[in-house]
């Protein structure tokens, strides 16, 4: 029996929040977090047996996901990627 389940959640694409659990496949969806708080309670307690459920559930936000090239402009890379970035050397050396 866990002690502790964790559930990673994000906002939804078509609106409202979705929430899968760390480990198990206990999957929510809701319109609102207050909304979200209890699916999540109703799923674990579908989930689970009576006396093998966790004592503590936690709803913790996913990071945000990153997108290739969205940091496209903001800093180069020299044509030999081999060579030293003037930027890079500079927060080491600090010059």
């Amino acid at each position: 029996m866990p002690d502790e389940i964790y559930f990673s959640f994000i906002e939804s694409p078509d609106g409202g929040y979705e929430a899968c659990a760390v480990g198990h496949s206990i999957f929510t969806q809701a319109d609102t977090l207050d909304e979200q708080n209890v699916n999540v309670r109703g799923a674990v307690r579908c989930h689970f047996e009576k006396d093998r459920l966790p004592r503590t559930i936690r709803l913790v936000r996913a990071p945000k996901k990153r997108v290739f090239g969205g940091a496209k402009g903001e800093f180069t890379v020299p044509d030999d990627f081999n060579d030293p970035s003037p930027e890079i050397e500079d927060l080491f050396y600090g010059e």
